[in-house]
């Protein structure tokens, strides 16, 4: 199977992945009373939540690693349809996914294997440690994942590798996960440009014919 076809597949994948952490983070936690930042970091609620719904929190990390997964195919088969005309941008996105996914996937690894322990513990002060490093690590890799979107959308629109509104899309998405860090209801909002972004991709991806 051609590159172009497996990240097709890939980029469908990914936005079923984003709709799954969209209910998660809108319905799932806020019933589990995590709705904030604050939440999270209380280890009282956290502990609370983790006890009543194990499976949610290992889907919630394990959806790090499949986004890691999903993102390097994706990539790939983009640098594989616009490399011959920009090839010095696809050759830094690719570095950029690289550090991206790599951060994502350390995110899903401590946890699935290092909080359970902690909570079933209840240690909060070891807690608090890797909350404070899970989501540094998570918002780091979401910060590079938007400069390589960023990237991705320059090369498309200087190369016409890619509809020119999806183009767009690439920058606008890229835009706003740089700045989410510092403005977290954009989180969300990089959430639902996903569910309409990442299906239109895979859609042009297994429409190639190169």
């Amino acid at each position: 199977m051609k590159l172009q076809k497996i990240g097709g597949f890939a980029s469908i994948g990914h936005g079923i992945l984003v709709v799954i952490l969209l209910v998660m983070q809108l319905l799932v936690f806020r019933h589990l009373g995590l709705v904030g930042l604050s939440d999270w970091c209380d280890p009282a609620k956290s502990f609370y939540a983790m006890n009543a719904s194990p499976i949610t929190f290992f889907i919630f990390a394990l959806e790090f690693i499949l986004f890691a997964i999903t993102t390097i195919l994706v990539v790939l088969a983009l640098r594989e349809r616009m490399h011959a005309s920009a090839p010095n941008l696809m050759l830094i996105a690719v570095i950029g996914m690289s550090i991206a996914c790599a951060l994502w996937l350390a995110t899903g690894v401590i946890g699935i294997v290092g909080m359970p322990s902690i909570v079933s513990a209840k240690d909060a002060s070891a807690f608090r440690a890797v909350m404070a490093m899970l989501f540094g690590l998570g918002t780091a890799g979401d910060s590079a994942w938007g400069w390589v979107l960023l990237l991705i959308g320059w090369a498309a629109l200087r190369t016409k590798g890619l509809p020119r509104i999806l183009s767009y899309f690439f920058v606008l998405r890229g835009v706003v996960m740089i700045l989410e860090f510092a403005v977290q209801p954009l989180i969300i909002i990089a959430l639902l440009l996903g569910i309409v972004f990442w299906p239109w991709l895979g859609i042009v991806l297994l429409r190639s014919k190169s």
